[in-house]
């Protein structure tokens, strides 16, 4: 909420298309709240147009995440994105977003890369590092560079505008006025009760839990945990993004935890990072081998008058694809359509895992909120 004011106030005459993770979310984890209920409070929060960043890029690297979003802004006619940053500023983003796509940079990591292994995460670091450049490790100024990077890749023209991150950092899961989103979910799973959230969540989220319709976490990191015990780690190693070992470095912790807080809590390496290795598990067990870099559809998740009126100025003037309802898919081609059924697969899942759990026909209920 904090953002879309501020975004508000600097274009009072705009309509404030958000772009958001589906029912998986980069972290590589199901969603505390349904992709509807989320949209809903964007909504009642000050946006008005609410579009999916569908899976599997919303669960994926920060640049294919940012690849997607980046051109789905593209695809609607943003004239404007905006994204939040944290400790740097977004003059040396910029300068680290061009630096990372020139030659010089490309002849520092393969340097590297010929006397360690390393992830490229930590390659990147290390090569930035060599030269001269210091990058920032929070999650929001990673894709901050990569947005910035899709930006001047693919020349969009789009301007680019970031907003500093205020109250708790980035998994600092203590108490304050504004709590970071890690501390609020951290505190609703030990007392059921959320806090540092505005009233016009609130009013959401009352309906959700009173209907039990949040996600069991236990019952969510027991479907991988189980997944890692029961696939082989050949075959977890043809999952799209693994290399290193890292299919058997996920069966050997399985096979040696004791239950699945330890397998959780045993993953972190040098070389691989526990959300690295929790979206490797979701690609494996849905079985993605590789990510198509097409993206061109997306599926309303709500909208108010003004975003229903954008919304059909834009689907007047592209060629993109936006399904408002179910039987919208009618519409894909072959290829969107293979997408479209995995988005459908993980809403069907998602439903199970709620703390009172639903059918699988029961994702086919859900529909954009239009307010």
């Amino acid at each position: 909420k904090y953002q879309i004011d501020k975004i508000r106030c600097e274009n009072p005459d705009a309509t404030i298309a958000a772009i958001m993770s589906g029912n998986i979310v980069q972290r590589g984890e199901f969603s505390i709240i349904s992709k509807y209920a989320r949209a809903e409070i964007a909504v009642k929060c000050g946006a008005d147009l609410v579009l999916e960043l569908p899976y599997p890029f919303s669960g994926s690297t920060a640049e294919i995440f940012a690849f997607a979003g980046v051109k789905l802004a593209s695809l609607i006619g943003a004239e404007i994105l905006y994204f939040g940053i944290e400790s740097q500023t977004i003059e040396e983003l910029a300068k680290i977003a061009e630096i990372i796509d020139s030659k010089e940079f490309d002849e520092e990591i393969n340097k590297i890369a010929n006397k360690e292994k390393y992830s490229y995460p930590v390659l990147k670091q290390m090569a930035l590092e060599k030269l001269g450049y210091c990058i920032s490790k929070s999650a929001n100024d990673i894709l901050a560079i990569e947005y910035i990077r899709q930006i001047n890749k693919n020349h969009y023209s789009i301007e680019y505008k970031a907003i500093k991150r205020i109250g708790a950092n980035y998994n600092d899961d203590s108490l304050c006025k504004i709590m970071s989103a890690t501390g609020i979910r951290k505190h609703f799973y030990e007392s059921e009760e959320f806090l540092s959230i505005p009233n016009e969540s609130a009013e959401v989220l009352k309906e959700y839990i009173e209907n039990k319709k949040i996600l069991n976490k236990i019952e969510a990191d027991k479907l991988l945990y189980y997944h890692a015990i029961n696939t082989n780690p050949e075959s977890i190693e043809k999952s799209f993004d693994c290399q290193n070992g890292m299919g058997y470095f996920i069966s050997q912790k399985a096979r040696k935890a004791n239950g699945v807080d330890e397998f959780f809590n045993s993953l972190s390496s040098k070389n691989f990072t526990t959300s690295r290795i929790r979206r490797t598990l979701l690609y494996s067990f849905f079985d993605i081998k590789k990510i198509n870099n097409k993206i061109d559809f997306a599926l309303l998740l709500s909208a108010n008058k003004q975003g229903t009126k954008t919304l059909k100025e834009i689907m007047n003037r592209t060629k993109l694809n936006i399904l408002t309802k179910h039987s919208d898919s009618k519409k894909l081609n072959n290829r969107q359509l293979q997408q479209y059924i995995l988005i459908k697969k993980v809403d069907e899942i998602y439903q199970t895992l709620y703390i009172a759990p639903r059918s699988v026909e029961e994702a086919y209920k859900d529909s954009a909120k239009i307010r």
